[in-house]
């Protein structure tokens, strides 16, 4: 379909909706065909979703996202967007037919389209109101440890109110009541009782308050969120049915940022978390929430020093994540929350064979809690850090929930080739014996863990003169995990990761940018006294073309190793994977 044909189509469902409102202005940019194409050797296809975590490697799509927002006056503003439902609606499908008006067909393979993102945006001038926003949001403005951004593929699920207003002396305040997905209250909406729905599940929702206040050169930020999930009680016919608390959330935040001087920032936060379920309640819960009455702490302090050595700068952060800590609605994927690179990702879900490549960026550290279940490793788990639906070139996440030590970094550019070296240490606040699953915390952690992590990473990017730019980067990186009791106690796991990434990449055309990449990886695990040691070559090309209106970005990967995936004595096998992924999209 022409640009030309989508204005007339999106002007047309303008006139449509505003009917005489003519004064109205209609701004559909933003609306795109988005295409993605999924080929690997595994030969795997899905029928819930095309992507590498749900199970596919093979497959091809079309999406709509029709975005639209109107001005309706100086004072309201409306949008949306419609997206056609195509998440494992193959091209080879032909269109869908065969499966649509079927009741034994998979609604993902049918292209219903679905209104996404609806909101009103009211800025009335009132002295003590300036913003106010009904319906989606992802919630960015708080904080990734109370209430954090929504992932981007959920990025307009979450509803809720938002208002925000000025106070005295360039302070101003913010309200917001998010209703809460049923999956994230307590035992997943269902009240005390498993399996049964309740109905409060369809009203219950967090509210947080914040504010920000300068003083002096420092600009802090506050806020007080809370959580109370409701069950049905006490009922008459006449007048009604009562309901009950049995789960509060509660988060306190404080935060602090300034410059005592030109070349020094630092920032600190503290975080205060409360859980408590009903006596009646203990014990019956599962899922992600607090099995018991638990409350913990988290605390980031950061510093930023510009050193008056030229190009010479180091940026410190100690962290310190109590594994009570929980935030019902903790940013999940959108925000890495610590300095440091984290674990290598080249490694992530080793023993899949569908990740045998592991991922192909690096992990971001999470504030939601792990919900792996106990003794499974952090960062392998899909739960509230949400790696499910997630293609293998985007960047798995591992949840901070416990975790304590110190990054330091320290940056140098001379010469144009700007360097980098982190060294990171972990401890956790989780490394304890005989740990009860049954509570009062969650079943999300090790029975026995006595666990440390180093991290190092060497960054040096450097363009060459010649073919017109040839822009190279070098990546060492070293991280050594020890758990002095995995499972049992007594049980003495080590693993060590040592990986080189070297890749260059040139303006090919004025249109077409390619990058080539080895990357070169060992994991010695050691577990029991038995070694296993896998090792792989990961080749990569990737691709990006663009057009005015039109862009493609493609990558291959194409694997090759030799190890024992499953730890199992006598199980060392060869490693072979091919993968690409490649998305085409218009933007109108």
């Amino acid at each position: 379909m022409k640009s030309n044909d989508i204005k007339l189509l999106c002007i047309a469902i303008g006139f449509v909706i505003a009917g005489p409102a003519s004064a109205t202005t209609w701004d559909f940019s933003g609306t795109n065909f988005y295409m993605k194409f999924l080929d690997g050797n595994q030969r795997k296809a899905s029928t819930s979703s095309i992507d590498t975590a749900s199970g596919s490697d093979q497959g091809q799509f079309t999406e709509m996202n029709l975005i639209f927002k109107a001005r309706i006056s100086s004072k309201v503003e409306a949008g949306g967007r419609i997206q056609s439902r195509s998440s494992a609606s193959y091209w080879t499908d032909y269109g869908g037919f065969g499966n649509e008006g079927n009741v034994n067909g998979n609604v993902n393979d049918m292209k219903f389209m679905k209104l996404r993102g609806a909101y009103a945006e009211l800025t009335p001038g009132y002295s003590w109101l300036n913003l106010a926003r009904v319906g989606s949001s992802d919630w960015g403005m708080f904080d990734p440890f109370t209430v954090g951004k929504v992932r981007y593929i959920d990025r307009d699920n979450y509803n809720g109110l938002y208002f925000q207003g000025p106070m005295p002396g360039r302070s101003s305040w913010e309200f917001a009541r998010v209703y809460l997905p049923n999956y994230l209250q307590f035992n997943f909406g269902q009240g005390p009782v498993c399996c049964s729905t309740d109905a409060t599940q369809y009203n219950e929702a967090v509210n947080i308050v914040q504010f920000k206040l300068p003083v002096g050169g420092t600009r802090i930020t506050t806020s007080y969120q809370s959580f109370i999930d409701h069950t049905l009680s006490t009922s008459n016919t006449y007048a009604g049915v009562t309901t009950a608390g049995i789960y509060n959330n509660s988060v306190f935040a404080l935060k602090a940022d300034g410059s005592p001087t030109d070349s020094l920032n630092l920032r600190g936060a503290y975080y205060r978390s409360a859980s408590t379920p009903s006596s009646g309640s203990v014990g019956e819960v599962w899922g992600n929430t607090p099995m018991g009455a638990i409350s913990d702490n988290a605390v980031k302090l950061d510093a930023d020093w510009t050193t008056p050595f030229e190009g010479l700068g180091f940026n410190f952060q100690y962290f310190n994540i109590g594994a009570g800590y929980y935030s019902t609605t903790a940013a999940r994927r959108e925000s890495d929350v610590l300095l440091t690179e984290g674990s290598e990702s080249a490694w992530y879900k080793w023993g899949d064979p569908l990740w045998s490549g592991g991922a192909a960026a690096d992990y971001t550290q999470g504030a939601a809690s792990p919900n792996g279940g106990p003794g499974v490793p952090n960062g392998t788990q899909n739960g509230l850090t949400d790696n499910a639906f997630m293609d293998f070139n985007e960047s798995p996440t591992e949840s901070v929930i416990g975790w304590k030590g110190l990054t330091a970094v320290g940056k140098l550019d001379v010469a144009d080739m700007p360097m980098s070296l982190e060294a990171t240490r972990v401890s956790y606040n989780n490394n304890w014996l005989n740990y009860s699953t049954s509570g009062p915390l969650y079943n999300v952690f090790p029975v026995n863990q006595d666990r440390t992590t180093n991290i190092v990473a060497f960054k040096l990017n450097k363009t060459f003169q010649v073919m017109g730019g040839l822009d190279t980067n070098l990546k060492i990186k070293r991280v050594d995990d020890k758990d002095n009791a995995y499972l049992v106690i007594g049980d003495h796991r080590k693993v060590l990761d040592n990986g080189i990434t070297l890749s260059a990449g040139n303006q090919l055309t004025s249109d077409l940018y390619g990058t080539i990449s080895y990357g070169r990886y060992l994991r010695d695990i050691t577990y029991i006294g038995n070694a296993y040691n896998n090792s792989k070559s990961i080749y990569s090309l990737k691709f990006a073309y663009n057009l005015p209106g039109f862009e493609v970005g493609m990558l291959t990967q194409w694997i090759q190793g030799y190890g024992n995936p499953t730890e199992t004595l006598g199980a060392d096998t060869k490693i072979q994977q091919y993968r690409m992924k490649t998305y085409a999209q218009v933007n109108f």
